[in-house]
Formats: structure tokens, sequence, C-alpha cells
């Protein structure tokens, strides 16, 4: 005789109708009616090809095939639960696990103040993060070793979903009390004259700057050319000169020396994006943390823009208005 497999709604039915000896009882415990449970309850025994409760007027009682198989099937439940409260705790960003890559400058800048913030809230994920060099966010994404990445991807692939966080201009990051400090904003030709802290030729800030530069016939000479932005931005907050990197680089508890002036004529923007591969879902855990670090940097977009105010307002020797 063939063996039908039972259903989770035919063992809980079982389950309760043995516990609480009644089919009525079940039924009300499953929130069905009894002629439903009974259904349930001869499905059950048809499949298995034989009888699991012995029935009488007065009472049910499981037979010995039933007590053989109670035990299985209360585990069985068990598992059904454990497994539906594991999922309903990560859909809550209760649990689970968020695995991700930053660049370094972004996880220098960004990650300390929202991964404080993260684990607050959600204290149980487990969190991975690699700072990585920039060449590094995209394999580590398409190899699955990271849910996703965060960082500047300037060509565009199939196999890539972008999401922006952060849409920047390119600044002229200089101490506070630099003369530029108290500037709303500042001409490409002006922040060039100034002594320059940059990154090396082949970066993609690097390239971003002369691509701006060049068609308008002016040469970048930077005074200084390093390895990376935060050897940059520490030489710019010691006075050795201007940066000219995006002004999200620049936290204030991270650098309170330090001010970023917009650059204009042109206007140039630099998105930090997260990058995971094209259909895919996010993790609730990763859609979560993605979410926080747009609301936290817009926060943060918005407190920057008033240090120029500030800085201008003390090289005024007054307060400014609000």
């Amino acid at each position: 005789m063939k063996i039908i497999n039972p259903t989770l709604h035919q063992i809980e039915a079982f389950v309760l109708a043995c516990h609480l000896g009644s089919i009525t009882a079940a039924a009300e415990r499953m929130r069905l009616t009894q002629s439903a449970v009974s259904i349930l309850l001869r499905q059950l025994e048809r499949g298995l090809g034989t009888r699991l409760l012995d029935r009488t007027t007065r009472s049910l009682r499981p037979t010995a095939a039933g007590l053989e198989m109670l035990p299985r099937a209360e585990r069985m439940l068990r598992d059904r639960d454990h497994l539906v409260s594991s999922v309903r705790a990560i859909r809550d960003v209760e649990r689970g696990r968020l695995s991700f890559a930053a660049t370094a400058a972004a996880a220098s800048a960004l990650m300390p103040a929202i991964l404080a913030q993260f684990t607050r809230s959600h204290p149980e994920v487990e969190i991975m993060m690699q700072d990585v060099a920039p060449d590094q966010l995209v394999p580590k994404v398409l190899a699955e070793e990271v849910e996703f990445s965060i960082g500047t991807v300037n060509a565009s692939s199939n196999e890539l979903a972008l999401e922006t966080l952060v849409s920047d201009r390119l600044s002229a990051i200089c101490r506070r009390e630099h003369p530029i400090a108290a500037r709303r904003s500042l001409s490409w030709e002006e922040a060039i004259e100034e002594p320059c802290i940059s990154v090396v030729p082949g970066s993609g800030i690097r390239e971003l700057i002369e691509r701006t530069l060049t068609p308008r016939g002016k040469q970048f000479k930077p005074r200084w050319e390093v390895a990376f932005l935060t050897t940059a931005l520490s030489m710019t907050a010691h006075g050795l000169g201007i940066s000219i990197l995006p002004g999200y680089l620049v936290p204030h508890l991270q650098y309170p020396a330090l001010v970023a002036v917009p650059l204009r004529n042109p206007v140039v923007r630099r998105n930090l994006s997260a990058i995971s591969r094209t259909g895919r879902s996010l993790s609730p855990a990763a859609r979560a943390f993605i979410d926080l670090i747009k609301r936290m940097s817009a926060s943060t977009e918005a407190d920057r823009t008033e240090a120029p105010e500030r800085s201008r307002a003390a090289a005024r020797g007054r307060p400014r208005r609000r």
C-alpha cells in the first residue's frame, strides 16, 4: 500500500486530539469546525494506512501506532514552530547575518556611526564588514563573498544593481581657520590655486578631477600625492594644504577641524552606492542597514551644510542668524 505523506495540518490535528482527548477541543484550538478536524484525522489515517486513534462517544485515545507516532509528530511541530520563529526574527531583523565590503574611506568616514546605531537597534544580528581596496568591491559581490559592497562604481554592468546611498558634491576640504572656510562655495580655478593634497593618478577621484579640469584647459598640479583618502584628510587636518574630495568623507566627530566648501563651475557629483548582484533580493538585515545609511547620511548632509555658515559667522565675529 502506498503511503501518502502527511501534512503539518493533519499532524497538528492528531497531536492536539491526543493531548486534549477530544476532537471538539482540538477543533477549538485550531479554530476549525469539528467536522474539519475529523476529516483531517481520517485523511491522516488513510494516508498512513493505519488507525491512529480509538474513538468512542466519550473518549479518544491513541492506538499503539498513534503512541509510537506521537513523540515524532510533536518534534515535527516544534521544528515547524522554530522555523517560523526563526524566519520571523530574520524578517524583523531580530536575528540574521550581515556581510558587506566597503572602501577604506567609506568604512572610516561613515561606518563607525552607522554600525554603532545599527548594533544598538539590532544587537542579535551578526555583522561582518570588510574594508577593501576599491577594485575589490565588485569581485567580492560577484563571488558572493559578501551580500553587497559600499563604494563607487564608474562602469555599468548587467550583473550589478546599484542603489545610491550618498550623492555628494566634490568640495574643497580645509581647516576651519583657512580663509576659504568662510565661503559658501569655491570655483575650481580658485581651488587649484591653493596647495592641494590629492590621491595618486589612476584613482577614481583623481580621474574625476582631471576630467573636470582638462576640457577647461586647466592642469591639476597637487602639492602632495598620496595613495589613500584618509591620508589626504589627515594631512589636510594638519594644515598641509586643501583636499578635493566628496564632503561626506569629513564627518564632524572624526575631523572636527575640517570644513567642506562645495566646488562650482561646474558642480561635480560623486555617488556612493550599495552594490549588489542583479536579481538577488537583499536580506532584511541588509535592507535595514542600507536604509539606515540613507537616513543618517541625509541628516549628516544637513548638518554639514551648516558648517560654512558657522565659519562665516565666526569670521564676522558675531553669531549667525537663525
